[in-house]
């Protein structure tokens, strides 16, 4: 992070251990489904046995850097980002999702320090659309 007194505050996010979890979390809801379905026993089978291989392909769009400049917010995670504007943010617990024109880009707590990311909390609270 940059100094105390610069108005740019830019800060460099680690990987999270939360996205692994919520694939095994995915595929876990996922089997009552495929065994609760009106297919063939061999479909069934078929199914349960791509199922890791479709979850191991799936990758969550995290944030691997922000920076906050004056009134312009700059994220790169899969895409580069600009906004003035967040369009929707929602937040539950240690995760955080924010919608860009690119598509969503989600945060986690354990990607920083929670002061490190304390002014890009309220960044976004306080420049959210209202609707």
């Amino acid at each position: 992070m940059s100094l105390p007194w610069s108005p740019r505050k830019k800060v460099e996010l680690d990987p999270s251990r939360y996205p692994a979890r919520l694939r095994w979390l995915g595929g876990i809801a996922v089997v009552p489904a495929i065994l609760l379905a009106q297919a063939p026993w061999w479909a069934l089978v078929l199914l349960l046995a791509a199922l890791p291989l479709l979850l191991r392909g799936w990758q969550l769009a995290q944030l691997s850097q922000m920076e906050l400049h004056e009134q312009r917010l700059t994220l790169i995670g899969r895409h580069w980002q600009e906004l003035q504007q967040p369009r929707r943010v929602l937040r539950a617990g240690p995760w955080m999702a924010i919608q860009t024109p690119k598509g969503w880009l989600h945060l986690f707590d354990d990607q920083a320090p929670r002061e490190q990311l304390q002014p890009f909390y309220q960044w976004l609270w306080t420049n959210r659309k209202s609707n």
